[in-house]
């Protein structure tokens, strides 16, 4: 945890980071748009696809946070530090392009990202359709798609920033993955195969988006 003082000046900033978004608050929100719209009439879809819509953007945008790090303070991105699903199958492969979603993957090394913007500027800016899958996860229903570290974090990302090109990454769809994952907001709960096992959620913004997307496209709550 951060001092009281530190968190009280990144509340108090310009743009308070949404890393410190608080589930709770989160949930209040919705809950609150629930009953607007029960009164109203109007679709609560409308809430939902406006978080989904926030918290995808504010976890794409950290994406290059962690190269701006000290380095006693930065390493490779691991995605069960994100959302717990490394054990569980996923529906296929799928080949993403990288102009039609939104990406995480948080590039932490300078010589690696520095390598790959030159790599990009070398080939003027061309698109790249990269062949070998990719470690990570893509969403489907939240058009979102996850990179982790032991695959090249930094050539999908600055290809991202520029539109360019796609990568191949394992597909987790919402629907299929309901019934082996669910959080509270403080904890995974996975079963699969008759095993069942809960891992702490370590981004509160993740089990949000997630919980959300539930809601949105399975039903759910």
């Amino acid at each position: 945890m951060l001092p009281n003082t530190r968190l009280k000046n990144l509340y108090a900033g310009p743009l308070p980071p949404m890393a410190l978004t608080d589930y709770e608050s989160m949930g209040k929100f919705l809950n609150q748009g629930a009953q607007r719209c029960k009164v109203s009439g109007r679709n609560f879809d409308l809430f939902l696809d406006w978080i989904i819509h926030a918290l995808s953007m504010s976890l794409t945008s950290d994406s290059a946070s962690r190269v701006f790090l000290p380095k006693t303070k930065t390493g490779p991105f691991v995605l069960d530090d994100l959302i717990p699903i490394s054990g569980l199958p996923p529906a296929g492969e799928k080949r993403v392009k990288l102009n039609e979603c939104g990406l995480i993957a948080p590039v932490w090394n300078n010589g690696s990202l520095e390598a790959a913007l030159e790599s990009l500027y070398d080939s003027g800016f061309a698109a790249l359709d990269v062949e070998r899958p990719f470690g990570g996860a893509y969403f489907p229903e939240l058009r979102l798609a996850v990179i982790d570290s032991p695959s090249d974090v930094d050539i999908p990302n600055v290809l991202r920033v520029w539109s360019r090109g796609s990568v191949i990454l394992p597909v987790y769809p919402l629907k299929e993955l309901e019934p082996m994952l669910n959080t509270d907001g403080e904890t995974w709960f996975i079963q699969h195969e008759g095993f069942e096992r809960e891992e702490p959620v370590l981004e509160p913004r993740m089990a949000a988006l997630y919980n959300c997307g539930l809601r949105r496209y399975c039903g759910k709550g």
